[in-house]
């Protein structure tokens, strides 16, 4: 199976019980919330970049990574701790719970720790991953655009290939 790891995160109870907890706290939440269209959404657009730049990437880490990559935010909102620092422990626990070989796995928390700051992204995926966890957002078609923290020179008010 392609997608062997990605597969296994999201039949793993621990993801799925941090998952129902994130959509719990998000309910109300006015901006983009972050959810499975969300990381399915950085997932595609990851590849597709590579693919436009010619950077190899691992279709299975990347979707992995997309799938981890906010899982923290239940420990941010509840305990103000920063996602990409929560999201790494957090992660490591489920990739060990579906035997994710360690080198993948290391590159899977490498990815979900500059997720957020492109000048902290380690190679050339770890910064097309924080470019398209940018670019997932539909600024444009979004109701609470102007009640954003996003300054208007990083909302993506256009469609964009």
């Amino acid at each position: 199976m392609e997608l062997e790891i990605t597969n296994r995160i999201i039949r793993n109870k621990n993801y799925i019980v941090q998952l129902g907890t994130l959509r719990e706290l998000e309910a109300d939440r006015e901006f983009c919330r972050h959810d499975m269209d969300h990381f399915l959404s950085v997932a595609r657009i990851t590849i597709h970049m590579c693919r436009e730049m010619g950077v190899r990437a691992d279709r299975d880490l990347v979707y992995s990574a997309a799938l981890l990559h906010d899982i923290g935010r239940t420990q941010e909102i509840t305990m103000g701790i920063p996602h990409d620092i929560a999201g790494q422990a957090m992660a490591d626990c489920i990739l060990s719970e579906v035997n994710c070989p360690e080198d993948m796995k290391e590159k899977i928390i490498s990815l979900i720790a500059s997720h957020r700051d492109i000048t902290r992204a380690g190679d050339e995926l770890g910064r097309i991953f924080c470019a398209a966890d940018k670019k997932s957002r539909n600024c444009f078609d979004c109701e609470a655009r102007a009640l954003c923290n996003w300054p208007d020179d990083k909302k993506n008010l256009y469609i964009e290939v």
